[in-house]
């Protein structure tokens, strides 16, 4: 009898076993701003991933910390203000890195302005300088750079950046039939233990369709939406990516993503509503606003 009860019971784990598993799943990202009812804190002194967006519409700019660790990945030219205030709100004095995926001005066109006063300890592209696509603004960011003595370094396909127990990967479609500065845009993964995130800089279909060619490892948590979800991405694209959260950087009248997002039952917050706090221990993700 007590050999038919350990067997029943252990029926019964594996029968659940989907339902506890799905429910894990599903409590990997706590959201706030879902449910503002929602009362979360990580550990004090606990390492985490950091992630804010600025309030920023139809231009590109996020400001990455793990410990020691800071980079501002993209600074759009016409909202650069909002994001130096956001530095400037959390206390932020130097960066680590300056990464701009594509020469374009709405991702290039503010670093000069924000490097001026909080400088970075190196410059991170995606292009060499005089790479012929881009925005002319571009020379002036350049020029403006090299003048605060802020060392460049070139990055693409598997270059390695150091950001403490952060692994941080790089990737970049590069393929000759790809004729826009978009689709070659260096796009960046940064892990921390289970949790990972995506920026994908300006990648259209043709670059979004490279990486599902290929079958580069770019799986994540949560995704900012290529391009600023001005457009639906390619279907093989998000099921590749498979997100659980989409980032969107235009506004709320122009992203053409949001409907997939729905269909797909993803979901989804915009950076024009206000500033976007991101954070993960390795194992959760926590996502509110920032007043």
């Amino acid at each position: 009898m007590a050999t038919l009860r350990k067997w029943l019971a252990l029926l019964t784990a594996l029968l659940f076993l989907p339902c506890l598993t799905a429910l894990a799943e599903e409590d990997i990202i706590i959201n706030r701003i879902s449910d503002p009812s929602i009362s979360f804190a990580f550990p004090e002194g606990t390492a985490l991933l950091e992630v804010y967006f600025p309030k920023i519409n139809g231009c590109d700019a996020a400001l990455i910390r793990h410990g020691e660790y800071s980079m501002l990945l993209d600074c759009g030219g016409n909202q650069w203000r909002e994001t130096d205030a956001l530095l400037r709100k959390l206390g932020v004095t130097e960066l680590t890195y300056a990464l701009n995926s594509h020469p374009d001005a709405d991702h290039i066109g503010g670093f000069n302005h924000v490097l001026k006063t909080i400088p970075a300890g190196e410059f991170l592209l995606g292009f060499p300088e005089d790479y012929e696509e881009g925005d002319e603004l571009r020379f002036k960011v350049y020029s403006d750079l090299h003048e605060l003595g802020v060392p460049f370094c070139q990055v693409t396909e598997g270059s390695e950046i150091a950001f403490g127990d952060v692994k941080v990967s790089v990737h970049q479609a590069l393929a000759s039939h790809l004729d826009r500065v978009n689709n070659k845009s260096v796009v960046v993964r940064f892990q921390l233990g289970e949790r990972s995130i995506l920026f994908p800089g300006d990648i259209q279909h043709d670059g979004q369709k490279c990486f599902v060619a290929a079958q580069t490892p770019l799986q994540s948590d949560i995704m900012k939406a290529p391009h600023h979800g001005y457009r639906r991405l390619d279907a093989n694209y998000l099921a590749l990516v498979s997100p659980r959260l989409v980032v969107v950087t235009s506004g709320s009248n122009d992203a053409e993503c949001v409907p997939q997002l729905k269909e797909n039952k993803i979901k989804y917050h915009y950076t024009e509503q206000g500033i976007l706090h991101l954070a993960t221990d390795g194992k959760v993700w926590l996502v509110e606003r920032v007043k």
